[in-house]
C-alpha cells in the first residue's frame, strides 16, 4: 500500500491565513458596534402634598405643597398714580378714552364717538377734519398686586394668590383721590370720568376691578416661609 501524502507547508500557511483573516474581520466588526448606554431612569414626579397652613415645616423646603385657608391682605394693592387702594390681592385699572371711530361704505363714511382702551389714529380717516382724536392716553390700563398676602403662616406670592380668581367691579369715588385729581375727575356709578356729561373726544373713563381675598386652595413651592408659584417647563 502506498503512504498517505502529507499536505505541503504552503497549503497549511494558506489555511492559517484564511482563519486569521476571518478572526480579524470579526474582531473589527465587534469594535465598530456601538455600545448602548443604559437608559437613564426617569425621575418620579411626586404629587403636591397637602400641608397645614398654621405652621411651616422645614422638611417641605423646596417641595410642591398644597395649602388651604383664608387669604389675608397685609399690604393693600395700590394705584400710586391715582391714589386708589384696595384691601385686595390685586387691583385692576382700566383706562378708556372717548374717540372718534370711522365706518365707511363705498359711498360715504359715518363718524361716532366711542370709548376705546387703545388710541384710534384719526389721521387715517377719509374725512379727518372735525374728527381729530387726541394724542395717546395719558396713562394705561394696569394691574397692581398687593404688597403682602398671607395664608396662615405662609407669605403667598401675590401672582399665585390671584391666579384663577375672577375679578369683580370695585366702585371708587372722586373723594378718594388726591385734591388735584379730585378736581379733574367726577364720579358716576363708581366710575371716574373727565369732561362733561355731554362727552367730547379726549374725555377719559377710569374703572377698577379687584381680585378679592378669601378662601383659597393654593398649590406652590415652599421656600422658607413663602409659597411661590411653581416654575413652568
Amino acid at each position: 500500500m502506498g503512504r498517505a501524502r502529507r499536505g505541503s507547508p504552503s497549503s497549511l500557511i494558506v489555511v492559517l491565513l484564511v482563519i486569521a483573516a476571518f478572526a480579524g474581520a470579526a474582531w473589527f466588526a465587534l469594535q465598530r458596534k456601538p455600545h448602548r448606554q443604559p437608559a437613564a431612569a426617569t425621575p418620579a414626579v411626586s404629587s403636591p402634598a397637602a400641608v397645614a397652613a398654621d405652621r411651616i415645616d422645614p422638611a417641605n423646603e423646596g417641595r410642591n405643597v398644597i395649602v388651604s385657608g383664608t387669604l389675608r391682605v397685609a399690604k393693600p394693592a395700590r394705584d400710586a398714580q391715582l391714589g386708589v387702594s384696595a384691601e385686595a390681592v390685586a387691583l385692576l385699572r382700566q383706562v378708556e378714552m372717548l374717540q372718534w371711530r370711522e365706518t365707511c361704505t363705498a359711498k360715504a363714511c359715518d363718524y361716532a364717538l366711542a370709548w376705546s382702551a387703545t388710541t384710534v389714529d384719526s389721521r387715517a380717516f377719509r374725512e379727518p377734519a372735525g374728527h381729530q382724536n387726541p394724542a395717546p392716553l395719558p396713562f394705561a390700563s394696569e394691574r397692581f398686586l398687593a404688597g403682602e398676602v398671607r395664608l396662615g403662616a405662609f407669605v403667598v406670592d401675590p401672582v399665585l394668590a390671584a391666579e384663577g380668581s375672577e375679578a369683580v367691579a370695585y366702585p371708587v369715588h372722586a373723594t378718594q383721590l388726591p385734591p388735584n385729581l379730585a378736581a379733574t375727575f367726577r364720579e358716576r356709578d363708581g366710575v371716574l370720568y373727565t369732561g362733561t356729561d355731554h362727552g367730547a373726544a379726549g374725555d377719559l373713563r377710569v374703572s377698577y376691578r379687584v381680585v378679592a381675598a378669601g378662601e383659597r386652595r393654593l398649590s406652590g413651592v415652599q421656600v422658607g416661609n413663602r409659597l411661590k408659584a411653581a416654575p413652568t417647563h
